[in-house]
């Protein structure tokens, strides 16, 4: 090495010796050796999850528990489990969770896809219902903890029907009689395991005192009862905002409200009520606490709150708007006036019918207050069209000067020409190229549909007698158009909602004790502050007309044709 140095030299050129073979061999090897790419441009690599699923079974003999396991490979394993205590159904259900999951978790198994058919034990643990029951809740507080060891599980409701191994398992528990027909390899374990509070002795047990110690609403209360107390600066500065009356915390707000201070448990029931119950209109996050505010009710996160609860609601995600874009620019119709035009349309043919036979809904549409009406038929004809009309509209709110609807027979037929003659009002039919263009008509069948598929998932053949009921939620929502709910811009007021009696609001707990002079002349203050209220409703109207024509007409794709194409 050296001589071949020194010769290198005279002629200026110096030897440098390779230091890393290694790295130039491993480049050679992926250089001649090349590897195609894979033709999917995503690859995904994941570890297959283990399903389990469980049931009870509670016969006179004794109650019983059944789990299957179902490896990532296909396998199976079933287990019964026998419970000599008493307990409820509801109780057993929570047993057998609980025996798999420890099954799971002593086998080392943390991705795992729970499945069973208890909707209480499901939705309980999925924090849709609440536990209240006292008998179940140390089985929640157990099943929540298992529930938190695991690395990814999810919990989900099948019908009983697609439980069927884990049902035979505990039917096999609850009498100890293998089933006839049933091959397969069957292996007696006794084995007797603690009562369940033993088991768990340690766990920390979910406390309605804890809860209420945590109440954000304790400190402020506190002060406000024994203002010499020492306290935080900043609970000082947060109690000028608030009063007491009658032990409720209540809340003023800039505009001379009372707002009533709700806590935890409470805020969940007004916001269930408010989303899905009887007056629930399945609004967005922004509507139900808009809507909850306007009815005296309020804690700190009630915006963060509602809007995870409207996200998480599971009909909600089941019925989504499907956006088209449009090909003409937007038309827009504004009445100065209540009453003073209708939009009217049909939904149906609906399937499946009621139980009576129902199978349209006829909707018309006030274009001022977004006040509704509607009423199902079993046969839609020019008699039953005219009779809506007189009954739904004339006589409850006077003679209009316009009815828009589509060119549909029953509404561009003789009959209901004259009758529309005889009582001097016009009927205005849409292009026939393109009926969906009577819009008002249209929002308000997507809202009524929206609701009703939401209210009738358990009894899709009585939607008929849920027609009122969504009716009732839809007056009473918010409609960004007026800022105000149709029922307020009709009657000059807020109607009393469940929620107010079941959570007072403060308009609710001073309204009994007004005497009957002032009471009487706050409701004829409102009615003359009516006037102003639909002035105003009217200016957002026109506004609110000219900011979504902005933004529609800016989706638009116009679609030109030319001779002969």
């Amino acid at each position: 090495m050296g001589k071949w140095v020194l010769a290198l030299i005279e002629y200026s050129l110096t030897y440098v010796p390779q230091k890393a073979v290694k790295g130039h061999a491993l480049a050679d090897f992926l250089a001649n050796h090349p590897c195609n790419d894979p033709e999917d441009g995503i690859i995904y690599v994941g570890i297959a999850p283990w399903r389990m699923r469980f049931d009870r079974s509670k016969t006179s003999q004794g109650a019983g528990t059944g789990i299957v396991l179902i490896y990532p490979n296909g396998n199976i394993h079933q287990f019964a489990f026998q419970i000599e205590k008493d307990c409820s159904n509801n109780q057993a259900e929570y047993e057998a969770l609980i025996i798999g999951m420890e099954i799971l978790l002593d086998m080392h198994i943390t991705i795992v896809q729970i499945s069973g058919d208890s909707q209480l034990v499901i939705k309980q643990l999925n924090m849709e219902f609440k536990c209240n029951a006292p008998g179940l809740e140390i089985y929640f507080s157990i099943a929540t903890y298992l529930l938190a060891r695991f690395d990814d599980v999810t919990i989900t409701h099948i019908p009983r029907i697609n439980n069927s191994s884990a049902n035979m398992m505990a039917q096999l528990a609850s009498c100890l009689k293998v089933p006839e027909g049933v091959d397969g390899q069957w292996v007696k374990v006794s084995k007797c395991l603690p009562m369940i509070n033993d088991r768990y002795k340690d766990l920390e047990m979910v406390n309605p005192i804890d809860t209420v110690r945590n109440d954000w609403r304790t400190p402020i209360i506190q002060y406000l009862q024994n203002p010499e107390s020492r306290v935080d600066t900043k609970i000082k500065l947060q109690a000028t905002k608030y009063f007491l009356l009658d032990n409720n915390l209540f809340k003023r707000t800039p505009e001379g409200l009372a707002l009533r201070c709700l806590g935890q448990q409470e805020a969940m029931q007004v916001m269930v009520e408010v989303h899905e119950g009887i007056c629930g209109a399945h609004q967005a996050g922004i509507k139900m606490r808009w809507l909850i505010r306007r009815h005296g009710h309020y804690w700190p996160s009630i915006m963060e709150d509602c809007i995870r609860y409207a996200k998480g609601c599971q009909a909600c995600q089941k019925h989504g708007a499907i956006h088209r874009a449009p090909c003409i620019e937007l038309q827009s119709i504004v009445k100065p006036w209540p009453f003073r035009g209708w939009a009217m349309d049909l939904i149906g043919q609906i399937h499946p019918s009621s139980s009576r036979k129902h199978g349209f809904i006829i909707v018309a549409t006030d274009y001022f207050t977004k006040w509704t009406e509607a009423k199902p038929m079993k046969a839609v004809t020019q008699e039953s069209v005219i009779t809506f009309i007189k009954e739904n509209i004339i006589h409850r709110f006077g003679l209009s000067q316009t009815i828009t609807a589509d060119r549909g027979t029953v509404f561009t037929g003789g009959q209901i020409r004259e009758f529309a003659k005889e009582y001097r009002f016009e009927i205005i039919n849409s292009t026939p190229y393109y009926a969906q263009a009577n819009g008002q008509a249209e929002a308000t069948n997507k809202s009524i549909k929206h609701i009703m598929e939401r209210a009738i998932e358990d009894s899709p053949n009585e939607w008929h007698r849920l027609l009122s009921k969504v009716l009732w939620a839809f007056r009473t929502s918010l409609r960004s158009s007026t800022g105000i709910t149709p029922y307020a811009l009709t009657y000059g007021h807020d109607p009393v909602l469940p929620m107010k009696i079941t959570v007072k609001s403060f308009r609710v707990a001073m309204q009994n004790s007004l005497p009957v002079a002032e009471y009487n002349e706050a409701m004829a203050i409102e009615l003359e502050d009516l006037d102003d209220h639909r002035l105003d409703a009217l200016d957002r109207l026109h506004a609110q007309k000219l900011k979504v024509s902005r933004s529609y007409n800016r989706r638009v794709l116009p679609k030109t044709f030319h001779e002969g194409s």
